[in-house]
């Protein structure tokens, strides 16, 4: 049990899925008949499906379920203990002969509830193990929710020292709400062959890659004015305010050379792929403008890495040549 707590914390670095993912794969060594786990999240009366893992679970993530309702999880999260099926309460998946749901309790209160479920078994033979995980897996589940609320919470990124992607997409918002600026030119920067990089020569390195690409960009951001986030991923964006596209994508062009010319410490050559878009000309929204953007660099990407392509009103994309 030592030994899942820790592998069950170190996927709490990760992420709230990451701890379920580790908590089913438990689920399973504990008690082999299971092919179908479900995790709901408690809201209120309500529960909500955040996990679904195996084959007949597919049409079950987003499922709710009223919390005075006749369904497993929802008896269990009533009484707050293991309930398995009997003739008075409602499995989830029709095609379950057997099933247990685990309500996940902290401070006295019902965090979610964990539903585990066979097609091949009439009863569950280790219901009391199940619950024992559900207990272990709680604290850390609970400390992946603290931290992804401080990331969603967070202005910069950690890595890169950029915008995150929701301080970026909430600024962007409000910029073209406001309608502030004649123009406001959007890059999509795409780091060539990432993957590559992080195969090869590993995640540190990686990492390092990212952080001088967000230096580049920032190098090329006017202060004040522009700004610079990340996407996610190895994927940034930049906000140009001007009075110009064409300005906007000339910049673009002269940040792939500083590119293709910059010394990320490797002994292969890094290059960008950047797409471009416009607001008003090639958008009415933020999100307009951010799929926009994205499809002109997936152009300059189809069309040979390391270069930009740009929207052209009403008329797809072109190349900046």
């Amino acid at each position: 049990m030592e030994e899942l707590f820790s592998a069950l914390v170190a996927a709490a670095r990760r992420s709230s899925e990451a701890v379920l993912t580790t908590l089913e794969v438990a689920t399973r060594a504990a008690e082999p008949a299971i092919d179908a786990a479900l995790f709901f999240a408690s809201n209120g009366s309500e529960l909500s499906c955040r996990f679904a893992r195996g084959a007949r679970t597919e049409h079950f993530r987003e499922l709710r379920i009223v919390g005075d309702s006749k369904a497993l999880p929802a008896r269990a999260a009533l009484i707050g203990i293991p309930v398995t099926l009997e003739r008075s309460v409602r499995r989830v998946i029709p095609s379950d002969r057997a099933a247990v749901a685990v309500p996940m309790i902290s401070d006295r209160r019902v965090q979610g509830v964990w539903y585990a479920g066979t097609s091949v078994m009439k009863r569950l033979t280790n219901v009391d193990g199940i619950a024992r995980l559900v207990s272990i897996a709680t604290e850390p589940y609970l400390l992946a929710l603290e931290r992804e609320a401080d990331r969603n919470e967070a202005i910069f990124d950690a890595l890169t020292g950029v915008l995150t992607p929701r301080a970026f997409r909430r600024l962007l918002h409000e910029l073209v709400a406001s309608a502030s600026e004649p123009v406001i030119s959007l890059w999509f920067v795409d780091t060539d062959r990432f993957k590559s990089i992080n195969d090869e020569y590993g995640h540190a390195a990686g990492d390092v890659v990212l952080q001088r690409m967000a230096s580049l960009l920032r190098a090329y951001a006017v202060p004040e004015r522009d700004a610079v986030g990340r996407k996610g991923g190895d994927e940034f964006c930049m906000l140009v305010r001007g009075p110009q596209k064409l300005r906007a994508i000339e910049r673009a062009r002269r940040f792939c050379d500083s590119v293709r010319a910059a010394d990320f410490g490797l002994p292969v050559r890094l290059t960008a792929s950047v797409g471009v878009a416009a607001f008003p000309f090639d958008a009415r929204d933020a999100a307009a403008l951010l799929e926009a953007a994205d499809a002109a660099m997936y152009h300059a990407k189809r069309s040979g890495r390391d270069r930009v392509a740009y929207a052209v009103e009403g008329a797809g994309f072109a190349l900046y040549e």
